[in-house]
């Protein structure tokens, strides 16, 4: 399968690498991680030039592009800063639902306003869990629309979205012998919903993650997400793309800065990147980076095509880069020694949000197994 970039692609590319490499200044990225502040101006600044929602329909402030548009830009904003790329391409985590499934005003009301840089929304899927189980929110469906119960965790942007999509069970369950689940849409300033504190992790410290709780939050229907299928699974597809092309990013970058101080460094008087050792390095750094760049390609395109194969590729992709980005991370930290580990430096934050992606929404573990029994047939 070929990848060559047409004149509107190989533009978009250009202007996401211009655009990075003038607003991703290096002592802004420093503090807005070490400050764990979400990048709010180049964020807006982002939507004004159409790097967010460059795959949205026209009507909805997008270029009625498609995720292989949307991966060029995401590869490109994560290799200069991957904190700051990543953040940004998390800012319309439910965008793609509301998309597929919504209705026409739901698209005009919480899809538009993201491409304006009015709004952030996020996706609360992951349950809470309580003695080691999940316990999902519940839903009680009155004449009105429902009710909403319970707590969600590890909601990405859960303190600074407007909007919130809710995946929750109905319950009771109208079908004893089944559970019936639905999308909800729930805005954060309603009555009953509670953003709790912040959670602090290794590494995305510019995308604030939170538990939020519904108490008898009241949603109308119309705020209901319809339009059949599985809602979870298809933004699931779609994410680990996503997930991907920042590995891929991310990976490019580490191995560019390893081959910079390779360059610089000497060692009984020689460039270190003149020793055969670190040439071997480079070689499986960059074969492993190409590959990753193929597959993360082929999934897109996979997805913009509606292949087939979709969800297995789309899972390997996700795997396969994100093992890649903290493989060169770690490779490029130990070719520059000391200054690898210093704060101050951006591998070593790098290493971070590869570590993070790498285990964010699924582990990897958790994927390799669903890719294992697709190729199982089981």
């Amino acid at each position: 399968m070929q990848f060559e970039l047409t004149t509107t692609q190989e533009d978009i590319q250009k202007g996401a690498r211009k655009f990075a490499e003038k607003e991703f200044v290096a002592d802004l990225a420093l503090e807005l991680d070490k400050e764990g502040k979400f990048p709010q101006a180049i964020f807006e600044k982002a939507c004004r030039l159409g790097f967010v929602g460059i795959n949205y329909p026209e009507e909805y402030g997008g270029q009625a592009l498609g995720l292989f548009e949307n991966v060029l830009v995401i590869e490109e904003l994560c290799k200069k800063d991957s904190g700051i790329g990543i953040a940004i391409s998390l800012a319309d985590m439910a965008s793609g639902i509301i998309l597929r499934h919504g209705s026409d005003q739901q698209k005009e009301s919480y899809v538009t306003p993201v491409t304006q840089s009015n709004a952030i929304n996020a996706v609360a899927a992951m349950d809470a869990f309580e003695k080691g189980n999940p316990v999902p929110v519940k839903a009680e469906e009155d004449s009105s629309g429902y009710v909403l119960s319970g707590k969600k965790t590890f909601v990405l942007n859960g303190s600074i979205a407007k909007t919130l999509v809710v995946f929750c069970q109905v319950h009771p369950s109208p079908d004893p012998k089944s559970v019936k689940s639905v999308t909800l849409i729930v805005k954060r300033d309603q009555e009953g919903v509670k953003v709790l504190d912040q959670k602090r992790m290794m590494g995305l410290r510019m995308t604030p993650v939170n538990e939020v709780s519904f108490d008898r939050v009241k949603v109308p229907k119309e705020c209901l997400i319809g339009g059949g299928g599985d809602h979870l699974s298809a933004f699931m597809t779609e994410q680990k793309i996503k997930t991907a092309a920042q590995g891929l990013g991310i990976a490019q970058r580490a191995l560019t800065l390893a081959v910079a101080h390779g360059n610089e460094r000497e060692q009984f008087g020689r460039k270190i990147g003149q020793f055969q050792g670190l040439q071997f390095m480079y070689a499986e750094l960059f074969t492993q980076i190409e590959a990753a760049r193929s597959l993360v390609y082929r999934a897109a395109c996979s997805y913009d095509t509606k292949s087939s194969d979709l969800e297995r590729i789309a899972s390997v992709a996700r795997v396969f880069a994100t093992d890649v980005a903290v493989k060169t991370a770690i490779d490029s930290i130990q070719l520059h020694g000391g200054i690898g580990l210093m704060r101050e430096y951006p591998v070593e934050r790098m290493f971070r949000d590869a570590k993070t992606i790498q285990n964010l929404m699924e582990t990897n573990l958790t994927v390799r197994a669903t890719i294992g029994k697709s190729v199982a047939g089981l």
